[in-house]
């Protein structure tokens, strides 16, 4: 593990197994990774208070949240970036407004995840909310739909210049967060905080918002498994989810 600080994963599709479970032998690995001195850390879209429900067996270093909006270390918090309480509420009011308000949201923060579905979310720890009167400020907002021009408009009642959007590539909801609450900024921060260089960082992971995380850091590294942009944007493919690509690949490099 020559010249690696720092193993970064996303979960959904990359550390995690379809079924959302981590497999013991990933534990093993990483937790053997970590034994050599190799700091372990998390990068997801998931809200902290949600992702932490299936972290059992693996004691990350470093969680980035929120879809980079909340970084912390050793359970410190070293980064904060989020939309005021105006701005999500604009962002919400605009979201009913161009869909109507059937359209089904999410927003999450530090303290909760909050949605207006009454049915469940996947295996999301959400809580009902009908945003008539959400007083409280967000990391991400999150709105089931794939109509970008919409989902453009709806984000320019804040100003483009200011939001960071996306898509999921395996379910039909667009990302909505602050400019700089994005993984590869979150890596910036973290980088500056603990002194080491982006270099260091070996990074996994499948989806769009990975891509950027992917090409910052010194390894980036897509799962058999990720769209074929992460692919492209990746120095190295590993094997996929489904068989411990992320793993595999330590295994491979603590051997060396």
């Amino acid at each position: 593990m020559e010249n690696i600080t720092l193993i970064l994963s996303d979960l959904d599709g990359t550390l995690f197994r379809n079924d959302k479970s981590i497999s013991n032998y990933s534990k093993e690995i990483i937790t053997q990774a970590q034994a050599k001195g190799i700091l372990f850390g998390i990068s997801t879209a998931r809200a902290k208070v949600n992702a932490i429900n299936f972290l059992d067996g693996i004691n990350p270093d470093i969680m980035i949240t929120n879809g980079g909006g909340i970084v912390t270390y050793k359970g410190k918090k070293i980064y904060n970036c989020e939309f005021s309480i105006n701005e999500i509420r604009t962002l919400i009011q605009a979201s009913f407004d161009i869909f109507g308000t059937d359209i089904i949201l999410s927003v999450d923060n530090e303290k909760g995840l909050y949605s207006n579905s009454t049915e469940e979310l996947g295996d999301k720890f959400w809580t009902y909310n009908d945003f008539s009167d959400f007083n409280e400020p967000c990391m991400k907002m999150c709105i089931q739909t794939l109509d970008k021009d919409k989902v453009t408009k709806i984000a320019s009642q804040v100003g483009l210049e200011n939001v960071d959007f996306l898509p999921f590539s395996d379910i039909p909801w667009y990302k909505l967060s602050k400019k700089d609450a994005t993984k590869e900024k979150a890596i910036e921060a973290l980088c500056k905080q603990l002194n080491i260089p982006s270099s260091e960082i070996v990074a996994f992971g499948d989806d769009f918002n990975d891509i950027g995380m992917l090409k910052l850091c010194g390894k980036g590294i897509a799962m058999e498994n990720a769209i074929p942009q992460v692919k492209q944007a990746a120095d190295e493919i590993c094997p996929s989810n489904e068989k411990d690509g992320v793993a595999l690949w330590i295994e491979r490099q603590l051997k060396k």
